[in-house]
């Protein structure tokens, strides 16, 4: 069908749609001018309008305007657009309209009769095209000089973008198309279109990009909008993006190269290009962030952008010399980026970005380096900061019960409570990553984390442990409570048992009896002795601690006892196991004199015993203070102090309490997912299982070897094995290193470090049971320099 003289036959055409029967950006637009765009308008939409040319590089649009003020965008695709492409387009939209309805994408217009979306029409010149009518979004291109949050907007909108078409699929998406940084190889041919003085540097620049399609195929990718540049943003003045429009280069890639085009298109216009950069990955993570290895590519990719630009533009200069102007529009700026990149390394350019994404701190963390030792030395003071092992571990990665070193070796990690759920946990990062993302302050401000996390804890509690304290450690938890029993009791006196350890803060090294130098004894504190087996191997009762904490408090004079301290585990004497009766009359005791009780779970809390979440509570007693700490947060710095609210409120009458990071929304995110996972996974019973198996094991191994291992002890999944110094060991510390050998991380404890501890992540499971096994087994069939025994 052919128009009249007057203007063009539209309507739907009779005979196929139109057929691509060139390269999209070789075929000339479609020759259509306002009046032709103004009668198809009316005749396939019923929408009469005055109509205007936009500007298009290979489509032909006008804006067309009601008389009630209505505004919509005739867009009319070029005859080599493929029908299936178009029909992506329009489903890509339908599909971002309906997964981000919050998105200011433009909205299909339907034709009445048939409630297409395209149309096929046909111009002058007889070729035929798809014809779509799409709303008016609000604002105008971009301001130049840009304004001062555009970057930031720019790639907080792109990131959306690309989330809202997640999960979009199209069999039209696997198209290629030149303007694909990925694929910038296809356009070498048109380097002979350059300047002569240009050529030999893109030639440069296409070299080192040939890489490119095996750097990207593994990293994620779905259809994407894939042109998020200024030509297709609209923004207010201020910079806030109101509109992302024209989703003509739409194709599957990776999600990067979507993020390289709009940040290119950034960097052409942008006055400082490092400091938009930096914003505009702040506002792009702030919705989608990157894995490393995308981070890694940004800036090969924005090159490849930038050569991909200069060079279509050179190429289709000559071919559409009536369009040159809109063409070229973008060389000046591309140029300009061009040179600044020439001097940067790909390695340099490749940090640069990863440093702004935040992607390089752990990365470089994993490399092994020759002088990290003395260099620890030199700044962190030497033997104030010691290190465990004669030959220090440079540990670089956790999973689960394991830890990796720099060197690739694989350790079993039979040391470590604090990732009480294990190393690098998923879930625990995750919540943290995000809380992180959305929100950290200080508990100044009203936060449903920290609330939460105090009513969880209190629900584990017996009653009248009703009032939660957050801070960042088990000392400074400690370090309140002594504070609190101070103020409650008006005395000034504590008693702890022999070798114990409560932290590292004034007070609570003082109660910390095994760092006391020789004969040393701070005047406030005084000690008893801790619940070891008697003489006839049974454990001490409730006589042996009256006894011994009467002798304590008389010791304290004058000064009155405001608080008794325990772990619950006694690990630092040597992982002890008290009586029933023997913990009753500690704190029958305390408060007899006057004193508040303080239950210390941090090494001995969160299932760690086995029986409860709380090793006090197997005893049956009710503290005054119970304080976690190291397993709380799985490796992030959170503690806390449980108390009774009259202590808190006798303290608050004469002083306050707060911690700038103390219960902060992050710390509560892990705090919270660590008791989900504790849970869940039903540790404490795990521990239980685990430990008896752990221990009877060690018994086997202690039989055969008698001169070397004495006697196991533990509850749950913790363990003290007592080592004797013979003249084929050197004690535990030896035994250690040993271990340490054979792929197994412990350490030491009790007086003289006579015991090995054994306190692994509450993950383990039997099979890890038996490589520790293995492991010990082995490092007892050796002598002092690593020779077998007769």
């Amino acid at each position: 069908m052919t128009g009249p003289q007057t203007g063009p036959q539209t309507g739907p055409v009779t005979g196929p749609a139109p057929q691509p029967s060139a390269t999209i950006l070789v075929e000339p637009a479609p020759a259509v001018d306002e009046d032709w765009a103004r009668d198809a308008l009316l005749a396939e939409f019923g929408i009469e309008a005055t109509v205007s040319p936009l500007v298009s590089e290979r489509d032909r649009n006008f804006l067309a305007r009601t008389a009630d003020g209505d505004a919509f965008v005739v867009k009319v695709s070029n005859s080599a657009e493929d029908p299936d492409v178009v029909t992506m387009e329009n489903d890509a939209m339908q599909h971002v309209a309906t997964t981000a309805p919050d998105l200011p994408v433009p909205r299909l217009l339907a034709r009445p009769s048939d409630q297409a979306t395209a149309v096929v029409v046909e111009a002058p010149d007889e070729r035929r095209h798809l014809m779509r009518v799409v709303t008016v979004l609000p604002g105008a291109s971009v301001a130049h000089p840009l304004p001062a949050r555009f970057a930031a907007e720019l790639g907080a909108s792109c990131a959306r973008l690309a989330n809202a078409l997640r999960g979009f699929f199209h069999p039209a998406a696997g198209r290629k198309i030149e303007w694909d940084p990925r694929r910038i190889a296809m356009l070498r041919p048109h380097v002979s279109a350059l300047h002569p003085e240009r050529r030999q540097q893109i030639t440069r620049f296409l070299d080192r990009l040939d890489g490119l399609p095996g750097l990207t195929e593994s990293l994620p990718g779905w259809p994407l909008h894939a042109d998020v540049t200024l030509s297709n943003v609209l923004a207010s003045p201020d910079g806030t993006v109101t509109g992302l429009i024209d989703f003509g280069d739409l194709h599957h890639t990776a999600r990067v190269c979507d993020l390289a085009i709009a940040l290119a298109s950034l960097l052409r216009e942008a006055e400082d290009p490092w400091t938009a950069s930096a914003e505009f990955l702040t506002g792009y993570q702030r919705h989608a962030p990157l894995e490393p290895a995308e981070a890694k590519v940004i800036g090969e990719l924005v090159l490849a952008r930038l050569v991909a630009t200069v060079l279509i533009s050179a190429w289709r200069s000559d071919l559409h010399t009536d369009n040159v102007a809109y063409v070229s529009e973008n060389d000046e700026g591309s140029w300009r980026m061009l040179d600044r990149l020439t001097g940067i390394s790909p390695e340099d350019l490749s940090l640069r970005f990863q440093r702004m994404c935040g992607t390089s701190r752990v990365a470089a963390a994993q490399r092994s380096s020759s002088g990290l030792l003395e260099r620890r030395r030199s700044r962190l003071g030497g033997r104030l900061s010691p290190l465990f092992y004669r030959e220090p571990l440079h540990v670089v990665r956790g999973d689960g019960p394991w830890l990796t070193t720099a060197d690739g070796r694989r350790y079993l990690d039979a040391y470590n409570n604090v990732p009480v759920v294990g190393h690098a946990h998923p879930a625990v990062a995750q919540a943290m990553a995000r809380q992180m993302a959305t929100l950290n302050v200080h508990s100044r401000y009203l936060h449903e984390n920290v609330v939460e996390l105090a009513e969880r804890i209190v629900a584990t509690m017996p009653p009248g442990l009703d009032t939660c304290v957050f801070v960042n450690s088990g000392s400074e938890a400690n370090d309140l409570a002594w504070r609190m029993a101070t103020e409650y009791t008006g005395h000034r006196g504590a008693i702890v048992s022999d070798w114990a350890y409560h932290g590292v803060t004034e007070p609570t090294a003082a109660m910390s009896s095994n760092t006391w130098p020789e004969g040393h004894r701070p005047d406030h504190v005084a000690t008893f002795a801790s619940p070891y087996a008697l003489a006839e191997g049974t454990a001490p009762g409730a006589a042996e601690a009256a006894a011994r904490m009467a002798v304590a408090v008389e010791d304290l004079g004058h000064r009155g006892l405001a608080m008794t301290a325990i772990d619950s585990m006694f690990v630092s004497p040597g992982v002890l196991e008290p009586s029933d009766d023997f913990v009753a009359e500690l704190v029958a005791h305390t408060r007899r004199a006057g004193g508040l009780f303080l239950a210390d779970e941090v090494q001995a809390g969160y299932g760690r015993g086995g029986t409860n979440l709380w090793r006090f509570a197997d005893f049956g007693v009710l503290p005054d203070f119970v304080t976690l700490g190291k397993p709380m947060g799985n490796g992030h710095p959170i503690a806390a102090l449980v108390t009774r609210r009259e202590i808190a409120d006798r303290f608050t009458q004469v002083d306050e309490y707060f911690s700038t990071f103390g219960g902060n929304p992050v710390s509560c995110a892990a705090a919270l997912t660590v008791l989900d996972i504790i849970e869940e996974g039903r540790l404490p019973a795990r521990a239980t299982e685990v430990g008896a198996h752990l221990r009877r094991g060690v018994e086997t191994l202690a039989d055969r070897h008698p001169d070397l291992v004495g006697e196991v002890r533990g509850h749950g999944l913790i363990a003290g094995i007592d080592v004797r110094d013979t003249e084929h060991s050197r004690g535990a510390a030896w035994l250690a290193e040993r271990m340490r050998e054979n792929g197994v991380l412990v350490s030491t404890t009790g007086r003289g470090d006579g015991v090995l501890k054994v306190r692994p992540p509450l993950v383990w499971d039997l099979g890890h049971v038996a490589v520790f096994l293995e492991a010990l087994d082995r490092a007892l069939n050796r002598g002092p320099e690593g020779a077998a025994y007769p």
